[in-house]
């Protein structure tokens, strides 16, 4: 009789099981039903558990990485440019452009992988919501003639999104307080999108879609890795000037 019940309870949950399955997968179809958005999930399910272990059990690996990325970035930015009747001038500002943040994630890595995995964890979590709240909510264009699909709504998801992110990394940090880490993860979490607009910007200026097409879903490493541009020598700056906050002395 018991063994009966447990059957049957079971059979129940799985059924629950799948019909939520089900619902989700409908709810993401009518979200984003013309575009890659099974390819861009699967893509991410693979490169961040690879980024994740890099940054905490392997320096090697992500030196080796972080040499790869600069690398691939700077072929994308040179292959976007070459038809740029500036492309000399354009040519020194992508050296800077790549080598800043290169740099700073790298000095970053040094100084604290908590850090850098909370810089990480905003970039990501900015980027999932707002694709997400801006396919779901819609609204007016945060800035239609440099990125037509972008939205406030979706701006508002990703930097909501950011700010319970800040709240729950603070405690990663000795000297973490509450209310630093979530207006930092804020900040952090604006800076990455305006730094993801100025990829765009730059993409419209070349007439160019994607900076590449390495990566399933996602275009190139420039495309992929937009947001850091910018947030990376924030958060160094950061850390320089609030080291105390982040447990360093």
């Amino acid at each position: 009789m018991g063994k009966d019940k447990a059957n049957k309870g079971l059979r129940c949950m799985t059924s629950s099981i799948k019909k939520f399955y089900n619902c989700l997968v409908e709810k993401f179809k009518k979200l984003d039903s013309s575009s890659n958005t099974k390819q861009r999930i699967i893509t991410s399910l693979f490169l961040i558990p690879l980024a994740v272990y890099a940054i905490f059990f392997s320096p090697s690996l992500f030196l080796f990485f972080s040499i790869a990325i600069a690398m691939m970035m700077m072929i994308e930015w040179l292959d976007m440019i070459k038809k740029s009747p500036d492309e000399k001038k354009w040519r020194i500002i992508g050296f800077f452009y790549i080598l800043i943040p290169i740099f700073a994630v790298c000095k970053l890595r040094m100084i604290s992988v908590d850090v850098l995995f909370w810089m990480f964890s905003i970039i990501w979590v900015t980027d999932i919501f707002a694709f997400f709240a801006g396919r779901a909510l819609g609204g007016p264009k945060l800035a239609p003639n440099i990125s037509p699909n972008k939205t406030w709504s979706g701006l508002a998801g990703g930097t909501l999104a950011s700010a319970v992110i800040g709240f729950i990394t603070s405690f990663m940090f000795n000297g973490g307080e509450i209310i630093f880490f979530v207006t930092a993860s804020v900040l952090l979490s604006l800076i990455e999108q305006a730094s993801d607009l100025t990829e765009s910007k730059f993409k419209r200026i070349f007439g160019v879609k994607d900076s590449g097409n390495i990566i399933p879903g996602h275009g190139g490493v420039l495309d992929r890795l937009d947001g850091m541009i910018f947030s990376a020598p924030f958060v160094l700056i950061l850390v320089i000037i609030f080291a105390k906050k982040f447990g360093l002395n």
